[in-house]
């Protein structure tokens, strides 16, 4: 049985659609990670843009994780 979707997280859902975009499986997980990476990144941006530098330390993601999956020509 799958989980409700309220419940699912957001790595899930992106696993999912790269699932149906027909990625390789292989990639599925980095992609994944790569794209939440690059949310978080926006997120810490707006943190830090609103005075918020501690916290925006803590969501930023290591960079390294994008470039894995999509290198640094982004």
């Amino acid at each position: 049985m799958s989980e409700p979707e309220e419940e699912r997280t957001a790595w899930q859902r992106a696993v999912d659609l790269f699932e149906e975009a027909g990625v390789q499986p292989a990639l599925v997980p980095t992609y994944a990670d790569a794209l939440l990476a690059l949310r978080d990144t926006e997120n810490a941006a707006k943190l830090r843009a609103a005075g918020h530098a501690q916290a925006a330390a803590l969501l930023q993601p290591d960079p390294d994780l994008i470039d894995a999956a999509w290198g640094e020509d982004r």
